[in-house]
């Protein structure tokens, strides 16, 4: 499944893609802009714009929650998401690309030295250049995810 995320749902955009959901956020007022997309690739649009999706629900999705860990729940349940531990941490949050598993070496000069000097494992947005490992915050992530 993937989505599209309006302008009110950047936050739920973001846990998708942590997740390893294919997730693109469209901040636009230009609501025809969203909907051609969705379309065009087959994705379900997620929004909290009544009118859009009064208008539109053959693609939209309709958002209640009002705070993100809500708002995913109401997604995980209504569309019977899974949760795959092997996709969390997959995709880039920021771009929404697939991670490159990296070798340590290959990452050397773009981390800090004590994530180096403690971390095995690297990935990176072949986009944006950002490098992920599985830090201290991976814990939290983890824990909202699984309360899912």
């Amino acid at each position: 499944m993937k989505f599209i995320a309006d302008g009110m749902l950047g936050r739920v955009a973001r846990w998708l893609r942590l997740m390893g959901y294919d997730t693109l956020y469209m901040n636009t007022p230009h609501k025809t802009e969203i909907i051609r997309m969705a379309r065009k690739e087959k994705r379900l649009i997620l929004t909290k714009d009544r009118k859009l999706y009064e208008e539109n629900p053959e693609i939209t999705f309709y958002i209640e929650g009002k705070d993100t860990e809500t708002q995913l729940k109401e997604i995980k349940n209504k569309l019977n998401l899974e949760i795959n531990e092997e996709k969390i941490f997959s995709i880039c949050s920021i771009c929404n690309v697939p991670l490159v598993r990296k070798e340590k070496e290959e990452v050397k000069h773009l981390v800090p030295e004590y994530v180096y000097n403690n971390k095995e494992e690297f990935s990176q947005c072949p986009r944006c250049g950002r490098v992920y490992w599985e830090g201290d915050h991976c814990k939290h992530i983890r824990e909202v995810i699984e309360k899912l």
